[in-house]
């Protein structure tokens, strides 16, 4: 991968490795917002109400998802096959010999799908402005 730095592969697989716990967290934060109160804030002062649909929804635009839905739309573009890859891998922290053995490929179409899925990552985040490859 000597177009793409070390640093960089890291920190995408540090992503793609801690993608379960942050789309879990996200679904809780955006339920706990969406199922919250469903009253108005009264002000004691005697100012204006607040609007309760608007205050959710500024609240919800607020949810750091970026990583997360990155991810999301890799895994719905890429081959089930390498899906599967993420999943065995980074999912399940499994290496690459056992994730190719369970795949029945050899370990040099591994990296090569592994590989695919990290210029894909790459191009796409540089696209959202998660991360620049040129520092």
């Amino acid at each position: 991968m000597a177009l793409i730095s070390k640093q960089i592969v890291r920190h995408i697989e540090g992503e793609l490795r801690s993608y379960p716990q942050k789309i879990r967290m996200v679904k809780e934060q955006r339920d706990e917002i969406i199922l919250g109160s469903h009253y108005p804030d009264v002000s004691v002062s005697g100012g204006e109400l607040s609007n309760t649909t608007q205050s959710k929804g500024m609240r919800l635009a607020q949810l750091e998802t970026g990583w997360p839905e990155l991810i999301q739309y890799a895994l719905e573009m890429i081959p089930m096959e390498q899906g599967l890859i993420v999943k065995y891998r980074y999912f399940e922290g499994r290496s690459p010999d056992v994730v190719a053995d369970k795949l029945h490929i050899s370990r040099t179409l591994y990296y090569a799908w592994r590989d695919n899925l990290m210029f894909f990552l790459v191009l796409k985040a540089t696209q959202k402005g998660l991360i620049d490859p040129f520092v």
